[in-house]
């Protein structure tokens, strides 16, 4: 997608928000004195929760602004709450140094979630809570109209941004942070409470705590990414050893992941599959794989059984980080195949860890979409007939039923013509190794 696209998309967010935010500030009723001191102390939280927040991905970041801004809103339903949204945004946003487009886009996307959660708020009955206790419906819906509108904006940029269709990004998010907004409801209304009770004196010293395990949370999440890049930089590493691969752990990753996930596993589960996916190759940085992995044409027989080495030695590796122990049986089997015609153990059918199974059809997929010397990509159609043909040969066979339907295979094509833009092949390559099935034959099909 272009600049352009994502440039429309913000303006009209943004004209959008402007008027609807107009149209309100009219029809709702103007606020009251102690509902103006409620929006000061609100923006005033809002802007520290805000300047807390932490990049979670290249188009993402996460916060806990929505506390206080959700909070404002039980306590002043109208123009009052919306301002305090909107100066909070802006400020934290220009204090961060962002871009022009990103605080129109940031402010505009929570000034929409905030109008669209009070609106439902106060046509549900709710009001104040100074004045009255909100209703049980209306406060819920508030709150999953806030979240929803919020997320549904952002994966509308996203899509501009990236590619891929609005709602497969929109059930990703909310799929990603669903437990997470669960337990924002009692604390929106605890927080919400304590301002009518105690005021905004004990509400800051209620909030301040709050912000600080916010900021650990942030330091803890930092230093995982902080991990996740140097094993991405590890990674790149060795595939710079031969650079037809390059991206083709990252690419491995992507689809195991997005399989594993369709095929059923648990979010926790996925990522571990995702980083064995992602590590699956760290044995072939051993130097004896260097000149087969630069050799042009078949390989012989002695050589294929030294690269038949490379699930064990880099399980070996693995191995020797504590926190990755539970990875090795995925990492050794990779090249398994169903019908126990894999190597390096043989081994066949359940006996072959599924985080295993997940990876043989991600590592294969990548292999026959990859362009080699001797061949170009295979198109998807090819791709898809071939894991039909070893189903229950190669691969677990209910994980091909599964992927193999139509929907998932349309959502798979979209993964894969994502991945191959964010971690593209090498521009020209000269040369590349002689791709190897699960089952042990050499062929230019699938992986080796």
């Amino acid at each position: 997608m272009s600049k352009q696209e994502v440039a429309r998309v913000v303006r009209s967010v943004s004209i959008g928000t402007a008027l609807l935010s107009a149209l309100c500030a009219v029809a709702w009723p103007e606020p009251t004195t102690q509902e103006w001191v409620a929006a000061i102390f609100f923006f005033v939280f809002g802007t520290l929760a805000s300047l807390l927040g932490y990049q979670t991905t290249k188009a993402t970041s996460g916060t806990i602004g929505f506390l206080p801004f959700l909070s404002v809103a039980l306590v002043a339903p109208n123009i009052a709450a919306l301002i305090a949204v909107g100066a909070s945004v802006v400020v934290s946003e220009l204090i961060a140094r962002k871009t022009i487009q990103k605080v129109l886009f940031n402010t505009s996307q929570q000034l929409l979630a905030e109008l669209a959660a009070v609106a439902v708020y106060r046509a549900l009955g709710g009001q104040s809570i100074l004045v009255s206790g909100p209703p049980a419906i209306a406060f819920l819906a508030m709150v999953a109209v806030f979240f929803v509108t919020n997320k549904l904006a952002v994966s509308v940029v996203v899509s501009a941004d990236r590619g891929g269709k609005t709602k497969q990004h929109f059930l990703k998010s909310m799929r990603g942070s669903a437990v997470y907004d669960l337990f924002a409801f009692p604390l929106i209304l605890l927080f919400s409470v304590a301002y009518k009770e105690f005021g905004p004196s004990w509400s800051a010293a209620f909030a301040l705590p709050m912000l600080g395990l916010r900021q650990l949370y942030k330091q803890n999440f930092a230093l995982q990414k902080i991990n996740e890049e140097l094993l991405q930089l590890m990674v790149a590493a060795i595939e710079a050893r031969d650079p037809y691969t390059s991206g083709h752990s990252q690419r491995v990753q992507r689809y195991a992941r997005f399989i594993a996930s369709t095929v059923g596993l648990g979010a926790k589960a996925t990522e571990r599959v995702a980083t064995a996916a992602l590590l699956h190759d760290v044995g072939k940085i051993h130097e004896e794989f260097a000149p087969i992995l630069r050799k042009a044409g078949r390989l012989t027989d002695e050589e294929f059984q030294i690269m038949t080495t490379h699930p064990e030695k880099g399980a070996s590796l693995v191995g020797k980080v504590s926190h990755f122990a539970d990875l090795v049986p995925v990492i050794v089997a990779h090249h398994e195949a169903w019908a126990g015609t894999g190597y390096p153990k043989r081994l066949a059918k359940e006996e072959i860890p599924i985080g295993a199974r997940v990876i043989a059809l991600a590592d294969t997929i990548d292999a026959m979409c990859s362009s080699r010397p001797y061949r170009k990509g295979l198109s998807p159609e090819v791709v898809r007939q071939e894991i039909a043909k070893q189903s229950g040969l190669q691969f677990d066979p209910a994980m091909c039923d599964r992927l193999l339907q139509p929907a998932v295979w349309t959502e798979l094509e979209r993964e894969i013509a994502v991945a191959t833009v964010e971690c593209p092949e090498a521009p020209d390559p000269s040369y590349g190794t002689v791709a190897v099935d699960a089952g042990g034959q050499k062929h230019n099909l699938t992986a080796a």
